[in-house]
């Protein structure tokens, strides 16, 4: 018995007019309108626009973290530094370094989500092709990154080896810069009180830089780690304050003694005021350690100065200034100010003023001649870089700050 003929399937085709797919009759689907049935049938004749075709196995939330992988090496990497070294290491070492530890790729993405949150506030974010998202959408990444590294650098610091001590070191760098890079009112909950902003601010910020710091020594202080990290993937990140030293200068004569004068008045009004022989040694040394750093960036474009003071200064000084101790927050109150002068990064713009402001509020009042020049600089211009009034005498002594240790 002979098969019946097959019937030819027939293909449906959705390139036709909108006229014709209405009226349920075949278009002859030439691309040109009128179509030859709507000029039989005397029909306005339209096609629809073509539709993008969305064919991704990504969640959203993967697509935006992929945004800010791609963001990070592409914009927020090369306003880490000044130097094309340290930008090639932040834009390709870090990154590389990121897929062997989760915690340094969650700090990455935090920050590339706070560095597009300040582009757009500047109107200098341009939208991609896979969509913008609102402000929010970005700080709720922002924040939700930032959390899980800092999680991962706490437990990672709990068993350093030389293995994960590049990934832990590169969190410390990015972690501390995420610090400043968040937007100012992160901190602060809807209409607190002057006083509840002051502790927030405080606390906010000091509490993470004492978990990098007290972490910082378990790594670099150990020969093993150290030659480790100077033969490892971000040695150009350990060695910046040396290559800082380049043709532009940061601290400009005669600013540069203006501030070291500055710092020798301070000193002075530490060791008159302070009770305490302990606090007075830990304080001067933090003091020492920020005029070091700035006589060696004396000379350089870089912007070192934001993280290697932090990592220089001994722990004890940290411990100092997270328990409100008035002379290290005189002390930090300065290191604020300078970096408000030397530094013109997105991710240090507007953050020492509150922090100044909050110290201001939270010293007593004997302490308060200390912080004018800080507040001078901060608040009115720099060019009261060289003013400070103190109610105590000063005496030169035979060095800029005499003995290490009293």
């Amino acid at each position: 018995m002979t098969p019946a003929p097959s019937r030819r399937k027939h293909l449906k085709s959705r390139n036709g007019c909108i006229q014709c797919k209405k009226r349920k009759i075949k278009c002859d689907e030439n691309g040109k309108i009128p179509c030859a049935q709507c000029v039989k049938s005397r029909h306005d004749c339209s096609f629809a626009p073509p539709q993008p075709v969305v064919d991704s196995n990504f969640s959203p939330g993967a697509l935006l973290d992929l945004k800010l992988l791609h963001n990070f090496t592409t914009k927020t990497a090369p306003t880490l530094s000044s130097t094309s070294e340290a930008r090639l290491c932040f834009s390709t070492s870090m990154v590389e370094l990121a897929m062997q530890h989760d915690f340094l790729l969650h700090c990455i993405l935090a920050l590339s989500a706070f560095h597009i949150v300040s582009q757009r506030e500047h109107g200098e974010f341009s939208h991609s092709s896979i969509g913008d998202h609102p402000r929010e959408v970005y700080l709720q990444a922002a924040y939700k990154h930032h959390e899980s590294a800092l999680n991962g650098y706490r437990r990672s610091l709990s068993s350093v080896t030389s293995a994960n001590c590049h990934g832990i070191f590169g969190c410390s760098v990015l972690l501390f810069i995420t610090t400043f890079a968040r937007p100012a009112e992160s901190a602060l909950s809807p209409g607190p009180s002057k006083a509840t902003q002051i502790e927030v601010w405080l606390g906010f910020h000091l509490s993470e830089w004492v978990i990098l710091i007290r972490g910082l020594p378990s790594i670099v202080g150990y020969t093993e780690f150290r030659a480790a990290l100077s033969n490892g993937p971000l040695v150009s990140l350990m060695t910046a304050g040396d290559r800082a030293r380049a043709n532009a200068e940061i601290i400009e004569p005669p600013h540069k003694e203006a501030v070291l004068l500055a710092l020798h008045r301070l000193t002075e009004g530490i060791r008159h005021l302070s009770p305490d022989e302990r606090i007075i040694r830990i304080c001067l040394s933090a003091i020492e350690t920020l005029h070091t750093v700035i006589t060696e960036l004396h000379h350089s474009n870089d912007h070192a100065l934001a993280f290697i003071w932090p990592i220089r200064v001994p722990s004890e000084y940290f411990e100092l200034l997270e328990a409100r101790i008035p002379e290290a927050l005189s002390v930090f109150a300065y290191y604020c100010a300078i970096l408000h002068v030397t530094s013109s990064t997105w991710w240090t713009k507007g953050w020492p003023r509150p922090i100044i402001d909050s110290i201001g509020e939270t010293i007593d009042k004997q302490w308060s001649p200390l912080l004018q020049w800080p507040l001078d600089m901060v608040f009115r211009n720099s060019e009261s870089i060289g003013t400070v009034l103190l109610p105590v005498p000063i005496l030169p002594p035979p060095g800029m700050y005499g003995p290490r240790s009293i």
